[in-house]
């Protein structure tokens, strides 16, 4: 157990080198208003914004005609002060500086003018994971593939020394049956989950190194955060935990750890307060039920998910090594 346990605090250790084959660097490009409509015809919403300050648009890329999604900031209030503002900024200007990657939500282009922000984003296809898993039960074989393109795209965002720090379902977006998915299947001739999954909503996203100072706040949304987050430590192992989270919840349709342990009250959520230090408490004594459909007739499944829902953060596998999960191998139709 040792041995396992020192292997995995190793796996922990992600590469957080910068990537340096990118193109020139992209910046956040000042504009005016009347610029921002020559270049796009704004449209309806996507979704109604819990931030303030802050919308989702479609809207027609007038150059070709192409539909995108476009999230606005109002500068004047969306954001508590001009720090974390200028933190905003800087997290924006790297995820726009992202390779492009199958499974994260692409930045088009960002645009400042004197009163908003405008994040052009790819459109992405399907709905998110919220609203798919409430409209009918997802099957082994989707479920698993979703949890697959989920840790691919961490592995990406780790290896740049990126954390996401808000993984939920509502920030997956999938298409059930991916065009491009189908023809993979098509070629193959075996069974295989035709679905294609997308991380998107990246304005908790920040730069991560081991040296990195704790946070003061805790964020996040409660049942996904790891339990070292609520004394302000960040880190890859945090968004593993949040994933494990997200496999036990596409598999059954609960959450591992009981709703009533969080119990903190709006302005509670600072490192050091009672209320985080009680929920964290109670986060270790939590035993996570895995006798439950398809966990008992799946001991691979149960395996990875355990491990990621590990309460510490050091015994918990990095991304690339979830990939290589004997999980990942099982046949399709071996699936419970």
């Amino acid at each position: 157990m040792k041995a396992a346990r020192e292997r995995l605090k190793g796996a922990l250790q992600v590469n957080t080198k910068k990537p340096d084959n990118l193109p020139s660097r992209k910046k956040i490009k000042p504009c005016t208003e009347a610029e921002v409509m020559k270049a796009y015809k704004l449209g309806e919403q996507v979704m109604e914004s819990t931030n303030t300050g802050m919308d989702v648009i479609f809207a027609k890329r007038l150059e070709d005609g192409e539909t995108v999604v476009i999230k606005t900031r109002k500068r004047s209030n969306s954001f508590k002060n001009q720090s974390e503002e200028r933190e905003w900024r800087m997290t924006t200007e790297y995820q726009l500086n992202m390779p492009v990657i199958e499974s994260l939500c692409q930045f088009i282009e960002v645009l400042e003018t004197r009163e908003y922000y405008y994040v052009i984003m790819e459109k992405v296809a399907g709905q998110d994971l919220f609203e798919e898993m409430a409209s009918k039960k997802m099957s082994h074989i989707d479920a698993r593939e979703i949890v697959k393109q989920i840790i691919e795209g961490l592995q990406a965002m780790h290896m740049g020394g990126r954390i996401h720090k808000d993984l939920k379902i509502e920030n997956v977006m999938v298409d059930m049956e991916s065009p491009k998915k189908m023809k993979e299947i098509e070629k193959e001739m075996e069974p295989c989950s035709p679905v294609l999954a997308k991380l998107i909503d990246f304005d908790t996203c920040q730069d991560w190194e081991p040296s990195s100072p704790k946070a003061k706040d805790v964020l996040g949304t409660d049942g996904y955060i790891a339990p070292e987050a609520y004394s302000g430590h960040y880190s890859p192992a945090s968004d593993i935990y949040a994933v494990g989270v997200i496999m036990y919840k596409l598999l059954t349709g609960k959450f591992p750890s009981r709703a009533e342990i969080f119990d903190d009250q709006p302005g509670e959520n600072w490192v050091g307060s009672s209320a985080m230090k009680r929920i964290q408490d109670r986060l270790k004594s939590e035993v996570i039920n895995f006798d439950v459909k398809p966990f008992n007739k799946c001991a691979e499944a149960t395996k990875l998910c355990k491990a990621m829902l590990e309460y510490e953060a050091g015994s918990r596998p990095c991304a690339e090594v979830c990939l290589k999960d004997d999980y990942f191998l099982i046949k399709p139709d071996a699936l419970p």
